[in-house]
């Protein structure tokens, strides 16, 4: 409005509006579209689907639905807001076993749902080994396996009575046999090498479960095996004992390769004699009363201290007297004579010899069992042997020479 003054001439100018296409997705991403345009102006709305996922519609700003077209082509008239909806995928999924039975799995599932497939079989001993996909490729030991649903799927659940045993060795020692396949119930028989100074302690389960000390291991296999050999360094008991008349210390456990020193004492009244050493305890190792040796592979682990008394008058034959009754004052244990004087007599845990230096000497009992075989030392020698109450037969022998002795009894 204006008021006229004279001639006038006007001209109105109009311009195109533009609006605002606002567009969005729900389970998926807008590609294009989503800008501002000059009115009448026509676009391409389109977007695309997340994984798993289809297109269903498009809806207005209300939620009304507008198309199922995608894309979808308008021609803008004003401000436009517009969602595209997808929805998760349907997925079939397909099972079968070999050697066993599909109990629970198969169906058709809604993309990335959690499904759980499990298998069973009626054959004893029978085991399911792997789940396998369409192509055949391992996919897992499992059972129930559960797994997201991605897409239609093949399974197939693979049964077997073979198992597998994985033997595994820790630090310093080695696995010598025992790993590998073996059928439902087979034995299995696991070996460890410890190395040198080294001994096994335990076989460990794949939890760390201690199952056994035994080296060879024996067991049975009902299931996929790992066992795990632990190994430490040697500790080896060293038993020291005293026969009567004395005491001795130094006994007790060692680590392998470790000094060891055992010391007699006598009691008043003794003297120390010797230390004898081995599985019988008749094997001499020394005459001092402290005795010293390396723990290593060749030294024995049992010993004892042997004592004689002192004092003792010499009876006949060179033997102590102690007051016993039998020749030579040997305590009943009967005198051996023997030709050129030679002969032996035992007493006090201590076999004597007389006159035999340089003789081999071989003791048996009366049903022929050897009890003791060694080389004498000395023309009055000693030797400390604990013979079980009994009779016994001593022989000796040097080059052509033999002396066949008679009997003698240890009471």
């Amino acid at each position: 409005t204006f008021p006229v003054k004279g001639d006038t001439e006007m001209q109105a100018h109009f311009f195109v509006n533009s609006y605002r296409v606002s567009l969005s997705a729900e389970n998926g991403t807008i590609t294009s579209g989503n800008d501002t345009y000059t009115y009448g102006r026509e676009i391409v709305a389109e977007a695309a689907a997340d994984e798993g996922h289809h297109f269903v519609a498009w809806t207005d700003e209300a939620g009304d639905w507008l198309s199922a077209e995608n894309p979808i082509t308008f021609t803008v008239k004003g401000n436009t807001v517009m969602r595209a909806h997808f929805a998760p995928n349907s997925c079939l999924v397909s099972l079968s076993a070999v050697d066993g039975r599909i109990t629970s799995g198969d169906g058709t599932y809604t993309y990335g749902t959690e499904v759980t497939a499990a298998a069973d079989t009626d054959k004893k001993g029978y085991h399911l080994v792997k789940w396998t996909n369409a192509a055949g490729d391992s996919l897992s030991a499992e059972n129930p396996y559960t797994f997201p649903v991605k897409g239609d799927t093949e399974m197939q659940a693979y049964f077997s009575n073979i198992y597998q045993v994985n033997l595994f060795a820790a630090e310093h020692g080695r696995i010598t046999s025992g790993g590998g396949t073996y059928t439902h119930g087979a034995g299995a028989v696991a070996v460890a090498t410890a190395d040198y100074g080294y001994h096994l302690v335990r076989w460990e389960n794949a939890a760390g479960d201690s199952l056994s000390a035994d080296n060879p291991y024996r067991f049975a296999v009902k299931e996929d095996v790992k066992l795990t050999a632990v190994f430490s360094e040697a500790r080896m008991l060293v038993t020291a004992e005293a026969a009567a008349g004395g005491r001795v210390t130094g006994g007790g456990y060692y680590d392998y390769g470790s000094q060891v020193t055992l010391t007699a004492f006598p009691d008043s009244g003794y003297r120390f004699a010797r230390w004898t050493a081995g599985e019988k305890l008749t094997v001499q190792v020394g005459n001092a009363d402290s005795y010293s040796f390396l723990l290593i592979r060749t030294a024995f682990d049992s010993y004892r201290a042997n004592f004689v008394r002192e004092g003792g008058e010499k009876g006949e034959g060179g033997g102590e007297s102690n007051g016993g009754e039998g020749n030579g004052g040997s305590q009943g244990n009967e005198f051996l004579p023997s030709d050129r004087e030679a002969g032996a007599y035992h007493a006090e845990g201590v076999l004597h010899l007389v006159h035999l230096d340089g003789y081999f000497i071989s003791i048996d009992t009366m049903t022929g069992e050897r009890v003791l075989q060694f080389m004498a030392d000395g023309d009055d020698a000693e030797y400390a042997t604990a013979l079980p109450a009994g009779v016994y037969i001593l022989n000796a022998a040097k080059g052509e020479e033999r002396i066949v002795a008679r009997k003698f009894v240890v009471k």
